[in-house]
Parts: C-alpha cells; sequence; structure tokens
C-alpha cells in the first residue's frame, strides 16, 4: 500500500487483496473523484470457442464509483460483493455516505442464487474507509475488513492511532453491524486479508510502517512489514505479530492452516534480514511465512527471478502444500521455469507443506497482465485464477477484449496445465478493473469485475454511473472425463480414495489401475481404500465407458509416496527421555498423547510404557516405545541434606543444601549445580544455576505466579540428579 495523503487534497494508489493495480485519483480541489484510465486500447476481436455458457450478470453501482474488492458465495447459494463507494442515495445505493460527497465507504451488496439483490450496507465515518477484505462467518453474518482514516464518527465507534488503520466490521446475516474495532500505530497500516478461525475468533493482516505505539506491540524491521492480529470472537485482541526484513515486505493474503498455525504470502525486496532468512532474487520477490497458532515464526521462503515477482494470493491446499498466485516480469530465471509470454505474466508456484517448490507455471497473451485477483483450489482439486489483460488473443489467451483492460479468469487441473480460459468482455474504451472467480455450489463458475462499461459484450445493464461492481455466472458445457482422490501426497503405508469427476459425462463402466497400489485396480464407479505401502511416484489411470464410446485419461506422476523417517530412538539420564533428532516429536505414556509434551526431551513422572512419535518435514511419522521402572519418585528429605520448606507453599519457598560435597548413594559432587522445576506434563517452568563453593547453600525462590498444583524441583550435577515433590497452594 502506497498513500500520499494530504486531509483535503488527495492522491492515493490502493491494492487490495485482488487487486494488484487498481489506480484511483481523488481530486478534493474539483470536487469530484475520477477513475485515472490508462487508455491503452487494444481492437483485436476474435470468435474464439470456449466451454463457458453464460447463466446472466447484474451490476450495482450508484451515481459516483463503486470498486469491487472482495466476492464470494454465500452458505444459502447467493453471493456477497463489498468494496468501496463514493455515491450518496441512487442507483442501487439506499445509504448514504457518511462523511461528506467526497468522501469513500465500505459499500456491501447481498444477491440470492440468481444474482438478485436482497441488501446493502454502507458502513463510514467522515473521511475514507477503504474495504479490502470480507468473509462469511460461521454465524451466517459477515466480518469485513480494510483500512480507515476517520476518527470516531458515522458507524465508527474506536478513534484513530495514526495514519491509517485497519478497521474491522461485523455484521449480522442481514447486514446490521455488531461490533466495530480499530488496529494500528502511528503511522499507515492497512490490512488486505482477513478470515475466521477455527476458534471462531479472527485473523488479519496486511503491511504496516509503524513502531511499538498503539495496538502494535512489535516494531516494523524497515520499510513497510507484514503485521497480523488476532482475534477472539468479539474482536478483542490477543497478540499480534510483525514479520519483515530492512527493505520493503507486502503482506496480501493469509490462509489458516490444517495445523492451526498460519501461512502469510506477499512479496518483498528485503534481502536477508530481520526475519527473512533468504535474500531476494531480483527486484521484488514471492515471500512466504508459516506460523504456528500463536504467530511464531517456523520457516519462510523466497520465490522469484531476477526482475520483479509479486505475490496477490495463496491458499493451503488438500495436500498440506500451498498454492500461490501473482505477477511476474521474468523470462526464465531463479525459480521461474518458463518464459514470459509478453510484459507481464500470471504466474503461480506450488509447494509442498514445508514450502519447498514442487512447480510453476506461467500464463500470459503478448502484452500484459496487468492485475491478479485470487488463486483458490475448487473442490475438484483444480485450480481457478483470475485477474486482468490487456492482451489479445495470443499465448494462452483464446478471446480477445472488446476493451482495454479486461478481467481473465483461467481453470487448471490439479498440475497447473491450463483447461480453460475466459475473457469477461464488455464494450467500454474504459479499463475494466480486479478480476475475481469462484467456482459455485452447483459446479458453474461466478466471476465479478469493476466495470464502466454500458451495454456490450458480456454485460446487459448499463452503468449506473462510474464504475460499478459487475458479476456474471457461467457453466460448463463440455463433456470430459475426470478424477479426483482424497489425497495426492501421503507417506507410506497409507490408503486414500478416488471419485469420478466426469463433466456432462454419463459414465456407464469404469476400470482404474493404479500401478503401486494395492489394490491395483477397480472397476467400482469411485473407488476406496486404495494403499500405498511403498514410497515413489505413481500414475493413475481411468477407462471410462459411455454413450459416446470408451475415453482413456493417464494422470502420470499423479500420486507421491512418501518414504516414513527412521525409527527413532530413545536416550535416558536420570528421568529424562531424549529422542533422536527429528522434525517434530509427540510422546505418549501408555499409548495415550500426553498433552503438550512436544519437545524432544521428556521428564518422566511414572512407571509405564512411553512412547516417542517422531515425525520429518513431509508430515510422515515413525514411534519408538520403551519401557521405563521407577521404583517410586525419591522425595529427598533433610537427611539427604536437601529441604525445601515451607511445603506446601503459595509458591515462595526455601531451598536449603547443608555440606554440599557429597549427598546421597552416588554422590552429588559439589561444583556446577542446576535447579529446574517441572510440571506435572514434565514441561520446565524455572531454571536456575550457580557453582557451589560453601558447605552451606541456600537460595529463596518464588513461584508465586504459577499455576497451584503439584511441581517437582530437580537437583543436578554433572553425575547425579535428585528431585524432591513441591506443592504449590493458596
Amino acid at each position: 500500500m502506497h498513500t500520499n495523503l494530504t486531509k483535503k487534497e488527495c492522491n492515493f494508489t490502493l491494492r487490495s487483496p485482488g487487486i494488484a493495480g487498481l489506480l484511483f485519483t481523488v481530486d478534493f480541489i474539483s470536487m469530484k473523484k475520477s477513475l485515472l484510465l490508462l487508455l491503452l486500447f487494444i481492437s483485436n476481436f476474435s470468435l474464439a470457442q470456449n466451454p463457458l455458457m453464460k447463466q446472466w450478470d447484474y451490476r450495482f453501482g450508484g451515481i459516483s464509483d463503486e470498486v469491487l474488492t472482495s466476492f464470494q458465495q454465500t452458505s444459502d447459494g447467493g453471493y456477497i460483493l463489498g468494496g468501496l463507494s463514493g455515491s450518496e442515495i441512487s442507483g442501487d445505493k439506499t445509504q448514504d455516505l457518511w462523511g461528506d460527497i467526497y468522501d469513500i465507504d465500505y459499500w456491501i451488496v447481498k444477491t440470492d442464487s440468481l444474482g438478485n439483490k436482497e441488501w446493502d450496507g454502507d458502513f463510514g465515518g467522515i473521511d475514507i474507509d477503504v474495504l479490502t477484505c470480507l468473509q462469511q462467518t460461521a454465524d451466517g453474518g459477515y466480518i469485513l475488513c480494510g483500512y480507515s482514516y476517520s476518527v470516531s464518527s458515522g458507524n465508527k465507534t474506536q478513534t484513530l492511532w495514526g495514519g491509517a488503520d485497519y478497521w474491522i466490521v461485523k455484521i449480522d446475516s442481514l447486514g446490521i453491524k455488531q461490533w466495530d474495532k480499530d488496529f494500528g500505530g502511528i503511522d499507515d497500516d492497512t490490512p488486505l486479508s482477513i478470515q475466521q478461525t477455527a476458534d471462531g475468533g479472527y485473523i488479519f493482516g496486511g503491511r504496516s510502517l509503524s513502531q511499538i505505539i498503539g495496538t502494535k506491540t512489535q516494531a516494523s524491521r524497515g520499510g513497510w512489514d507484514y503485521w497480523i492480529v488476532k482475534t477472539d470472537a468479539a474482536g478483542t485482541q490477543q497478540w499480534d505479530k510483525d514479520f519483515g526484513g530492512t527493505a520493503d515486505d507486502l503482506l496480501f493474503s493469509i490462509d489458516q492452516t490444517d495445523d492451526g498455525g498460519y501461512i502469510l504470502g506477499g512479496y518483498s525486496n528485503s534481502d536477508s534480514s530481520g526475519d527473512k532468512t533468504q535474500p531476494t532474487k531480483g527486484v521484488f520477490d514471492y515471500w512466504i511465512v508459516k506460523t504456528d497458532s500463536l504467530g511464531i515464526k517456523q520457516w519462510d521462503k523466497d520465490f522469484g527471478g531476477v526482475l520483479d515477482d509479486k505475490l496477490y494470493s495463496l491458499q493451503q491446499t488438500t495436500d498440506g502444500g500451498y498454492i500461490l498466485g501473482g505477477i511476474s516480469w521474468n523470462d526464465i530465471s531463479g525459480d521461474k521455469t518458463y518464459p514470459s509470454w509478453g510484459y507481464s505474466d500470471y504466474w503461480i508456484l506450488k509447494t509442498d507443506s514445508s514450502g519447498n517448490k514442487q512447480w510453476d507455471k506461467d500464463f500470459g497473451g503478448t502484452y500484459y497482465e496487468d492485475e491478479f485477483g485470487k488463486i483458490w483450489q475448487s473442490p475438484d482439486g483444480k485450480y481457478l485464477m483470475a485477474g486482468t489483460s490487456y492482451s489479445p488473443v495470443s499465448g494462452d489467451k483464446t478471446e480477445s477484449n472488446l476493451g482495454n483492460e479486461q478481467s481473465w479468469i483461467i481453470k487448471t487441473d490439479v498440475f497447473g496445465n491450463k483447461q480453460w480460459d475466459k475473457t469477461l468482455r464488455t464494450g467500454t474504451n474504459s479499463d475494466d478493473e480486479i478480476g475475481l472467480a469462484v467456482q459455485t455450489k452447483d459446479g458453474c463458475y461466478a466471476m465479478a469485475n469493476s466495470t464502466y462499461a454500458g451495454i456490450g459484450g458480456d454485460k446487459t445493464q448499463q452503468s449506473r454511473g462510474g464504475h460499478d461492481y459487475w458479476f456474471i455466472k457461467f457453466c460448463d458445457t463440455s463433456s470430459y472425463i475426470s478424477l479426483i482422490s482424497s489425497d495426492q501426497s501421503f507417506c507410506e503405508k497409507s490408503c486414500i480414495n478416488f471419485l469420478d469427476q466426469s463433466n456432462n459425462v454419463n459414465n456407464t463402466s469404469w476400470l482404474w489401475h493404479f500401478p503401486g497400489g494395492d489394490p491395483s485396480s477397480s472397476t467400482d464407479q469411485n473407488p476406496s481404500n486404495i494403499c500405498y505401502n511403498t514410497s515413489g511416484t505413481y500414475d493413475v489411470t481411468l477407462i471410462a465407458t459411455n454413450a459416446s464410446g470408451t475415453e482413456t485419461l493417464t494422470l502420470s506422476n499423479y500420486i507421491t509416496v512418501y518414504a516414513a523417517p527412521p525409527v527413532p530412538t530413545i536416550t535416558q539420564a536420570g528421568y529424562t527421555l531424549t529422542s533422536s533428532p527429528a522434525s517434530s516429536y509427540q510422546w505418549q505414556f501408555n499409548s495415550a498423547d500426553i498433552p503438550g509434551a512436544t519437545n524432544q526431551s521428556y521428564t518422566i513422572l511414572q512407571t509405564g510404557y512411553y512412547t516417542v512419535v517422531a515425525g520429518d518435514p513431509n508430515g510422515c511419522v515413525n514411534s519408538f516405545t520403551e519401557y521405563v521402572l521407577i521404583s517410586g519418585i525419591h522425595d529427598v528429605m533433610s537427611d539427604a541434606n536437601i529441604s525445601v520448606y515451607p511445603n506446601p507453599s503459595s509458591g515462595s519457598f526455601m531451598v536449603e543444601w547443608l555440606n554440599p560435597e557429597r549427598i546421597g548413594t552416588g554422590g552429588l559432587m559439589a561444583g556446577e549445580v542446576s535447579i529446574d522445576v517441572v510440571n506435572m506434563l514434565g514441561q520446565k517452568v524455572f531454571s536456575f544455576s550457580e557453582k557451589i563453593s560453601s558447605a552451606n547453600w541456600t537460595r529463596q525462590f518464588d513461584l508465586s505466579d504459577d499455576t497451584r498444583g503439584i511441581y517437582f524441583i530437580e537437583v543436578k550435577t554433572k553425575n547425579e540428579f535428585v528431585r524432591k515433590k513441591i506443592v504449590i497452594a493458596d
């Protein structure tokens, strides 16, 4: 986000999720708003074949400009469209701006499944408020996300911290506001992605210039940084995290992952510095960051070529990996293995669960692919992407524009190979901005953008004023056989299911071949429980018979089976068990997971079978079990020269060690001594160490802030280990 704002004369560039090149001019001097148009007219018309058949289209707007930034299908089969509006009551807009006629508000429109408007809502203060993202929530309502320059005014209840702040608005299923929250520091903070989390709260993120102030608890490391905020269900901040290097790092997309953590994506021109562990390969590169559930960074990856690569969208895929999408100005270089068709192209990249690149694809024509809206894995496991293009028929583009810049949508198979593309054609000399697309519940496709166009091309309604929201539905009329599996990349000795996903085909018989699988073939329509016991890559073939004859589909290297990691080993030192090195650990006692026991070492508490389940970067695991006999945890009393008193205590207690030359049967030798306090899960809550030289040694410890319960105090030297149980009570 780059802004250059003054109070009454304002020129700014808005880039939001799904917007890679939306340029506005807001001119308060001349008291009007206008879109700055790039008049690069290309006239090249063709009637290319396309399997999509149009169902309907609708536009929504007022007398001024409305710019769409977010769009999705809702749980009732309808649609929610959101963006920003400069219109008073007019056209489809039923509410005035909260500021004057030269300001901007959030504006959302809800439709039914046929595209008919049900209601609309305007949200804002007395200044500029720009909606960049929205999502339907589990209660049927919606969470709105954007940035605000407004103080507390209109229906904004919290004032600014600085320049632009994150502004989050929760509404019910009818668009009635429930609450709003403002987050920010002293400088500009602009969110571009939001998601409701598994615990009912929210994660949202964007870019920040702010240091520690306001609601921001971590300073920017350079220029713009990634900044994410986690809240509870009521919008109360739980934590926030800043990620960046010494230059600019701009976050566009965030997705909660299957492990409860988060994947962040955007672009960076920072070299290895701060949180960034890899240098850029060009000017800007794709930069993704993986965190745990508390926002602690686990790893990061940089992808790019020698010029610019800007990531605008990412999503976790069904195999646990990630799909990334954006715009590239590169030919073959760095991580990019395909040349550009023109000046700039769509560039998508697939990684595994650890962020290692698996493949990449380039899509474009001979001119500019200017914006990238979103990439989305559809229910059939394939990929749907959308943006805008200036290109004529050329390269991957099979339909010409009627105007200058028009939305361009591509559907690929599971490996990123193009199946079809669609240009949303409007008869305008202006630019259509943004391209967004979703696969609908009925298997069709809904697509949306912002356009100034009147009737012409695919558009059947006149513009309401300036730019309007416009969306359109198509259904795929082509016939082909297709398949999908419940997983594509997994660990050996795993079983998966397959599903016939043929389109507009009534297959009557099926013959499947699964080399490497058990069984290796099936005549079921949807085979289940196909097991792969040996690592490797494997083809899948479907031979389907229908009224048109027999068709064969073979997907080469469709299945990837990872080898199991080696069996771990366990070593024991006193009451501590330690696993051989691995990527992840889970300790079990008598075959049940021990909550919180996910470190390489675990301190045992009782006799029984202890198992460590050790994982590798692919998520594959192996385990080892050892029986550990403890004759009883020895409470070392004062006759062993160690005393802990008072016990029980409120958390403040004394440890006294008398004549520490030789203690216990084996003898605790004087010298370097460490004292640890662990809880009942074996988790260390306190550590202390020092050299002992005197005959008598006493120290006071305070654990009054820790949870009440049973703990163990452990005294360790180089040669011995003794333990005493302590109780912290009220």
